[in-house]
């Protein structure tokens, strides 16, 4: 079984040690299609309406206010070779949590492309809930815990500091999901639980459609020279204007945390199906395919599948 531990060691030396400028991107003589890379999907929802509570979802003017599901996601990504996904918990209403791991434990037992589960649990009610996340880490699936919304002041507890210890010794990983400009206050956290691996989501939500770029590149600086923090390569479409879904004008959004994490470090994720509020997974992956398609194999492997089959243990 992989070691988290050994793998913080390791990501330090590697990860860090990567740099890639956009000089040596263009100079490589050929372009790999993305077609040819097998993809562990990081970053996937699904719901059924009727099933569970989604108060975000009850916008019924929303195109995400419909049932979305495994077959759906399939037809989707036809044509990549996606051999397994991470499913992350789609915010229904909190007190559901054990409901909704229970219902993709029975979809995976319908279909193995369900590799691995980040599901929600209130890291901010510390200790006192340590008894059921110990029995939430009997599902097999699960292998992180996201938990948004918390306020100043509950990541400024006491208890929320108990979570994530529980969440260390138990190791499992936390999705955080915050704009850089909202993490400096949470590096100390980080700093201090060196064993817990902190996966930050869609690239810290740059304000890509205000122009944001260089206070976020100073964001994700400091960041990436936390060795346990792991950055997902997923939700860009949605922080843009249509307009801006160009590789060209994206592309310092792509190449600046494969420069400052590195390959090692980073994953791909879909974000799907809120990217289709942008766009399609076909355009996410074409686009990518313009940006870094000319990394190695053995890089474009590595940022596709191998760094997300580590951190959340996808066999």
């Amino acid at each position: 079984m992989f070691q988290r531990r050994d793998f913080l060691r390791k990501s330090f030396s590697l990860g860090m040690g990567l740099t890639v400028a956009p000089q040596l991107l263009e100079a490589r003589s050929s372009t790999l299609t993305l077609k040819e890379i097998p993809i562990v999907d990081t970053h996937v929802h699904f719901w059924e309406l009727d099933r569970l509570e989604y108060p975000w979802l009850e916008n019924k003017e929303s195109s995400l206010s419909q049932d979305f599901l495994l077959g759906d996601y399939q037809r989707s990504t036809q044509g990549y070779q996606v051999e397994k996904i991470v499913f992350v918990e789609s915010g229904r209403v909190p007190w559901q949590y054990l409901e909704e791991v229970k219902w993709v434990h029975q979809l995976a037992k319908q279909n193995d492309l369900i590799g691995s589960m980040v599901a929600y649990f209130p890291v901010d009610q510390g200790e006192s809930a340590q008894a059921e996340l110990e029995e939430l880490t009997a599902y097999p699936l699960i292998q992180g815990i996201r938990s948004m919304g918390n306020t100043e002041e509950q990541v400024a507890s006491t208890q929320y500091r108990e979570g994530l210890r529980l969440l260390s010794e138990l190791d499992l990983s936390l999705d955080i999901h915050m704009g850089t400009a909202d993490s400096d206050d949470y590096l100390t956290l980080i700093d201090q639980y060196p064993n817990l691996r902190f996966v930050l989501n869609h690239l810290g939500l740059p304000d890509v459609k205000n122009g944001e770029l260089n206070a976020w590149k100073s964001g994700m600086q400091r960041l990436a020279k936390r060795p346990n923090v792991v950055c997902k390569l997923s939700g860009l479409l949605t922080r843009c204007h249509s307009e801006q879904i160009d590789s060209s004008f994206l592309r310092p959004y792509i190449l600046t945390p494969l420069e400052y994490f590195g390959a090692k470090r980073l994953m791909f994720g879909s974000d799907w199906p809120v990217l289709t509020r942008a766009d399609t997974f076909h355009t996410w992956a074409q686009l990518l395919e313009e940006t870094i398609g000319t990394l190695t194999r053995s890089e474009l492997t590595q940022i596709f599948s191998g760094t997300a089959r580590e951190v959340y243990r996808v066999k």
